[in-house]
């Protein structure tokens, strides 16, 4: 309004503070529509909320897998000791199975050994041989006067035992 009234009026100093002022009221509207859009936060706010609200999902979600995988491997702890236990004792009862079947055949092999022997002996079959007579030849006796003890021996002119 300055400008056009310096404008009218033909004054160059009214026109131009009038001009100074309207550029300057204009840079400070748009300065605060500046502000106002970078300081603005309304969908920030709310694309925060909605991450935290996610978070907090995943956070229960996590929780819950975590407890489920605990009680899961709890439960196959369980099972693989139950499991152990059940395998230990069908192993004791096929061991115990096997010795005695071992014993029955050990029996039964050595009960078979001593038949065998009485036959044996019956037949004569256990009778120590006769010693057998063999013919030796014996060594020679010393002569009445040679030295019983051999020469010693005499190598690279060392004489030794």
């Amino acid at each position: 309004m300055l400008s056009a009234h310096g404008a009218i009026r033909d004054s160059g100093a009214r026109a131009a503070a009038g001009a100074a002022l309207a550029i300057t009221a204009l840079f400070a509207v748009l300065v605060s529509l500046a502000h106002r859009w970078m300081t603005d936060t309304r969908a920030e706010h709310g694309n925060l909320a909605r991450a935290r609200e996610r978070t907090e999902e995943e956070r229960a979600t996590y929780i819950a897998l975590k407890a489920a995988n605990e009680a899961e491997a709890m439960r196959m702890q369980r099972d693989f000791a139950a499991e152990r236990a059940q395998n230990a004792a069908a192993l004791a009862a096929e061991r115990v199975a096997m010795y005695a079947k071992l014993e029955e055949e050990r029996l039964q092999i050595e009960g078979k050994g001593f038949q065998t022997g009485v036959l044996f002996e019956r037949a004569g079959m256990l009778e120590p041989e006769p010693p057998k007579r063999t013919n030796l030849i014996p060594f020679p006796a010393p002569a009445p006067g040679a030295d019983p003890q051999p020469e010693r021996t005499r190598e690279h002119g060392v004489v030794g035992p």
